[in-house]
This record gives C-alpha cells, sequence and structure tokens, in this order.
C-alpha cells in the first residue's frame, strides 16, 4: 500500500543537513554552554552562531532579541502572559486590553484564556470576515487606552490564510506615534518560516514566535524574537539563561539543527513557494478534471500555498478521514493540538459561520517531498469514496 503524508502542517521530518550539524553536540561537543571551561565556550559559540544566525534572517538589531525555548507555544504563552504580566503588576493597569482574532492557534486563544480567567486581562477576540482575514480597521476601532498588546497569526495553521501583517504593522506604527502608552505587536509565525518573508522590520512587529519542527528542523526546540526594550516578565526562572529571560541550559543539538533548518528555509523560500503552489494547483485541477464536488475553504488569492483547506458536502470529514487513513493517506481534520477533540474545526466554523461546514471540512498540507502522484493516488481515493 502506498503511503502518503500531507499532514506538513503538524509537522516535518528532520533534514539530513539539519541532522548533520547536530550530531557533534550530542556526543562530542556535548559541554554545558553557561560552563566557564573551555570546552563549555564551545558549546556557547555554537548557541552563539545559532542566534546571530536566526537573528541576521530576520534582519533584527540585536541577538539578545533572539530567545529560544522548547516550543512555538511556550514562545506563544511567553509573549502574551510575559508582557501582560509586566503591565499588571508592574505598570500597575487595573486591567491589560489584549486585542487578537477568534481564529487563533489554541496556543494563542488558552493563554489569554488563563489570563481572562485570572481576572488581569481583558480580550477581544475579532471575527475574521468572508475571506478568512481580520479587517486592520476593526483593530483600529478596538483599540481602548489601556491596550496594550495585539497578537495575530502571520499564516493561519488550519486555513492557510496570511494575515495583513504588513498593513497591520504599519497603522500600529503610527498610532504608537501618536500615544503616550505603545500597543505592542506580536505575531504567529510558527507557520510562515517556509513561504513568507520573515524581516521583523517590514512587518513591524515587536515580538515574533517561530517554530523548528515546521521547517525541517528538530522538535523541542522554537523561539521568540522579542524586539528589545519591549517589556517581559519571565515564565520560567532560574539560573539567568536566555539573558535571564528564561531558565533552563540550552539545548545546543535542537539550536544548531533549528538554525541550519532555518537558514536553509530562507534560502530556499522562493523554490519553496513554487513548489507548493504547484502542487496545490495540480491537486485542486485534478479534483475538478474527476468532477469530484468541493469548495475551497483557503483564501487562495492571500495564503501560503502549503495549506488548502476543502470542503465536501457529501462526507463528513471523520468519515474521509478515516478512509484515507485506512488507504496509507495522511490528512488532518484541523490544527494536529486539537485533534483529539470531538469538536468540528473552530477556524472554519467561524469563517463561514457554519459548524456544519466545519464538520465537512478537511486541511490537506504539502511537504517539499510531495510529488504529482502522491497527488493522483490522493484524487483516486477521493473520488472513490465522494
Amino acid at each position: 500500500m502506498r503511503e502518503v503524508y500531507l499532514d506538513y502542517a503538524a509537522t516535518t521530518p528532520l533534514r539530513k543537513e539539519a541532522k548533520e550539524a547536530m550530531e557533534i553536540y550530542f556526543q562530542e561537543i556535548f559541554a554545558n554552554p553557561v560552563s566557564l571551561h573551555s570546552f563549555g565556550q564551545k558549546a556557547l559559540k555554537a548557541v552563539d552562531e545559532a542566534r546571530n544566525k536566526i537573528k541576521e534572517i530576520l534582519n533584527a538589531d540585536d541577538f539578545r532579541e533572539i530567545i529560544f525555548t522548547a516550543s512555538s507555544t511556550e514562545a506563544n504563552n511567553y509573549a502574551l502572559k510575559g508582557l501582560v504580566f509586566y503591565f499588571y503588576f508592574k505598570a500597575n493597569y487595573k486591567k491589560v486590553h489584549v486585542i487578537t482574532s477568534s481564529i487563533e492557534h489554541p496556543s494563542i486563544l488558552d493563554p489569554l484564556a488563563d489570563l481572562e480567567n485570572l481576572e488581569i486581562a481583558e480580550v477581544i477576540y475579532l471575527p475574521p470576515d468572508k475571506d478568512g482575514l481580520i479587517n486592520p480597521q476593526l483593530i483600529i476601532d478596538n483599540l481602548q487606552e489601556n491596550t496594550a498588546l495585539v497578537s495575530l497569526h502571520y499564516i493561519n495553521s488550519e486555513l492557510g490564510n496570511r494575515q495583513k501583517v504588513e498593513e497591520i504593522g504599519n497603522l500600529l506604527e503610527k498610532i504608537n506615534n501618536q500615544r503616550e502608552k505603545k500597543i505592542f505587536y506580536h505575531l504567529d509565525a510558527a507557520q510562515a518560516g517556509l513561504t513568507e518573508d520573515l524581516d521583523v522590520k517590514k512587518l513591524k512587529c515587536d515580538l515574533m514566535t517561530l517554530s523548528s519542527h515546521k521547517i525541517y528542523g528538530p522538535k523541542g526546540i522554537a523561539a521568540l524574537y522579542l524586539k528589545l526594550g519591549t517589556p517581559l516578565l519571565r515564565l520560567i526562572s532560574g539560573s539567568g539563561h536566555e539573558f535571564d529571560l528564561r531558565g533552563g541550559t540550552e539545548a545546543v543539538p535542537l539550536i544548531v539543527g533549528f538554525a541550519k533548518a532555518f537558514e536553509l528555509a530562507y534560502q530556499e523560500k522562493e523554490k519553496n513557494k513554487n513548489h507548493f503552489k504547484e502542487i496545490r494547483d495540480y491537486f485542486l485541477k485534478k479534483l475538478q478534471e474527476e468532477k469530484i464536488t468541493f469548495e475551497v475553504n483557503t483564501n487562495l488569492q492571500n495564503s501560503s500555498p502549503k495549506i488548502l483547506n476543502l470542503y465536501f458536502a457529501s462526507k463528513t470529514a471523520e468519515e474521509i478521514f478515516l478512509y484515507l487513513d485506512l488507504n496509507g493517506v495522511y490528512v488532518s481534520p484541523g490544527t494536529a493540538c486539537k485533534s483529539r477533540s470531538a469538536e468540528p474545526s473552530y477556524m472554519v466554523a467561524e469563517v463561514f459561520r457554519s459548524k456544519e461546514r466545519a464538520k465537512k471540512s478537511l486541511r490537506f498540507s504539502f511537504g517539499l517531498e510531495t510529488t504529482f502522484e502522491d497527488i493522483d493516488y490522493l484524487v483516486s481515493l477521493l473520488k472513490k469514496i465522494l
């Protein structure tokens, strides 16, 4: 039986260049990078080089703006809780006002729910328009005197839609020039690394979450870009690691592998985009040729081509998912972090105002390894069940 993995938005395999870069730091240069002896300094040099490599790709000003974490979920928690804690406990805000959207990843929505339950934050969850995008003017209309943070995804994890991140950044910059209290701008770019520009100066963001295992790097490592001067209270204390922002010995092999994968993703960005677009467009063409009835949930004019979300009216997502799985094709009804939930995709439901549509929608996400033959096999199975 042929096996076809089409769930690359959930995770990617480790590319061999990243694996090779990591190997020496598992058994040969295994020292703790904060050890003062020369052996430890070899490990520290590897961490510094990796940090600088990411800093250069982001066009950041200082290598201290790259904070390594164990996951993008942790990075999102740091961005949200760390900043809200600062304004509540240090800047004496009675409540910290945050603006986000109703179609964010659970690693955004759940920390914000925690902060609301603690009664230290008030959050506005902006609804998407019919194109699955957040209207920038809606953000502006909902700003308050105590608004400290706007947090949005760059690429939606289930739909693939690309938010108007540059336009929002420019608008917030203009508003901040007229305000005494700055509004900080956080982007969850976990799904953006393979296809999008991550220049923080163009994006005008103060914080940005990066993921390793979405870009063919190792699992267990991620990063938060934190612009110098952005206030943040640490969540993990101990021994002053990561510029006293996150305690815990740095995972040197994972950091090195992450930086290598990030470097290659940056170099190959245009090639990646072209490949994903070819695969996506071929998939849509084959579905039409085989006269399979479907509708596209993804905003094709404004999205990353690596993710395609489709609605099939004649079957539930669960039925199609199970049939494909039994035949060796691996896709997803939604974001991996909610895959154990019986609920349909809340992101599809929010955009189309329909839980019924969500129950009949599937996410297909493509990888660098995905071939036209993979798509032919997928379409042949879809034709049988639909």
